[in-house]
C-alpha cells in the first residue's frame, strides 16, 4: 500500500464526503468553526484570496478527512475542548505553535494537538493534509477501560510524530488502512468493523505514543469499589464543603483506608484529588465565560480556594498558564462588530 506521506495523489481522497469548497474567509471560518471549532483565521500579509476545500466523514469515535486552504492563513483556535486533532500534511507544511514551542509539521512529522492546551498554526499556501479528529471521551474511556482507573489529570499527547521512527511508521500503516477505508472502502460501513477499528486506533494511541499519564507499573489492575464510588461522590459534590472524614463515611471506609486506597491505586490523596477537581471547574468556568465583569477572586472563592496566590501557583501547574490568561484569552476571542474574520470562544460545544 502505498505511504499517504509519498503523494498527493495515492492519498484517500474522500471526494464522496465533500463538506465545503469555498474562497470567502467568512464561510471558510464559520464551517470550519462547526466542524471543528470557533477560531480566528486571518489571511497572512500578500494573500489575498483562499481556494479552501474540505472532505469529511464522522465516524462514532473518530471522523476523518481531508482539506487544503489553498493560501498561507493563520489559525488561532486558542484551545481545543472535546477533542484531539491528528493532522497529517500530504505536501507542504504547517507551523504549529504551542506556547513558545514551534515546529513544522511536514509529511514526515505528523502533529496531535490535545485538548486544553491553547495552540495556533500557519497554514502554507501549498500544504494539504489529512486529519482525524478524535473524542476526547472516547480516549479518556479507553484509559480508564485499559488500566482499570480513570487518568489522574487531563490526558495530553506529545504534540510531534516522527514516522521516520519504528513506532511512527507502525502507526503510519494503521492510518492508512483506517483513513483509506474511512474514504473509499467499504470495511467500516460495518458498525462492528468500524467499531473495532476505532478502538485499534485509541488503544495504539495510548500504547505506543507518549502522553502525560503516570506508568501502571505494578499497580493492580482492578480498582476496589469504594476508591471509585470516591471519586465519583468528589465530582459531584465538589462544590459542597467536603472533608476526607465525610467522603469515607458517604462509601462507607474508614479515613485510614480511603486515604490508603488513593495512595495505591491513584498515587494521591482524595482532598488532593478533590482540589484538582476543583481546578478544573475554575477553569471551565473561565474558559467559557460570557461576562467582562467576571472576577477571577471571586471563582477561586466559590470553589474554596481562599489563599489566591497558592491558588494562581496550583492552577498554572495543572493548566499551564495563570488564570488570567485564561480568561483574557476567552474574553478577547467573543465576537465583536469590528473583526472582519471574526473572533469566538474556544472549542466548548
Amino acid at each position: 500500500m502505498p505511504a499517504i506521506s509519498r503523494t498527493v495523489d495515492a492519498a484517500p481522497e474522500f471526494r464522496r464526503f465533500p463538506l465545503l469548497t469555498s474562497h470567502d474567509v467568512d464561510e471558510v471560518r464559520q464551517k470550519v468553526s462547526h466542524l471543528f471549532c470557533e477560531h480566528r483565521l486571518q489571511l497572512a500579509r500578500g494573500t489575498r484570496s483562499l481556494d479552501t476545500r474540505v472532505y469529511f466523514r464522522p465516524g462514532r469515535k473518530v471522523g476523518c478527512g481531508r482539506m487544503l486552504y489553498g493560501a498561507t492563513v493563520d489559525i488561532d483556535p486558542g484551545q481545543l475542548d472535546d477533542f484531539y486533532l491528528l493532522q497529517i500534511p500530504l505536501r507542504g507544511a504547517e507551523t504549529i505553535i504551542l506556547g513558545r514551542d514551534a515546529w513544522l509539521s511536514t509529511p514526515a512529522i505528523a502533529s496531535l494537538v490535545s485538548p486544553g492546551v491553547p495552540f495556533r498554526m500557519r497554514h502554507e499556501d501549498n500544504a494539504e493534509k489529512l486529519f482525524l479528529r478524535i473524542d476526547r471521551a472516547a480516549i479518556e474511556s479507553q484509559y480508564r477501560q485499559l488500566h482499570g482507573q480513570r487518568a489522574p489529570r487531563a490526558i495530553t499527547f506529545a504534540p510531534t510524530i516522527d514516522f521516520s521512527t519504528r513506532t511512527g511508521q507502525a502507526l503510519r500503516a494503521l492510518l492508512e488502512w483506517h483513513l483509506r477505508e474511512a474514504s473509499d472502502g467499504s470495511a467500516l460501513e460495518h458498525p462492528l468493523v468500524s467499531a473495532q477499528a476505532e478502538e485499534t486506533l485509541l488503544l495504539t494511541l495510548l500504547h505506543h505514543l507518549p502522553h502525560n499519564q503516570p506508568e501502571p507499573g505494578g499497580t493492580p489492575a482492578i480498582t476496589p469499589g469504594y476508591v471509585r464510588r470516591a471519586e465519583d461522590f468528589i465530582l459531584a459534590h465538589a462544590h459542597e464543603a467536603l472533608t476526607a472524614s465525610r467522603i469515607a463515611e458517604d462509601v462507607g471506609v474508614s479515613t485510614r483506608s480511603l486515604f490508603a486506597g488513593f495512595r495505591r491505586y491513584r498515587n494521591t490523596s482524595p482532598l488532593q484529588y478533590l482540589r484538582e477537581v476543583r481546578l478544573d471547574q475554575v477553569h471551565a468556568e473561565l474558559a467559557g465565560a460570557t461576562d467582562p465583569a467576571l472576577r477571577i477572586t471571586a471563582v477561586a472563592l466559590r470553589w474554596g480556594f481562599g489563599h489566591l496566590g497558592q491558588f494562581s501557583a496550583a492552577y498554572r501547574q495543572r493548566h499551564g498558564e495563570l488564570p488570567s490568561a485564561t480568561l483574557q484569552r476567552r474574553l478577547g476571542r467573543l465576537p465583536s462588530a469590528s473583526t472582519a474574520t471574526g473572533t469566538a470562544s474556544a472549542c466548548h460545544r
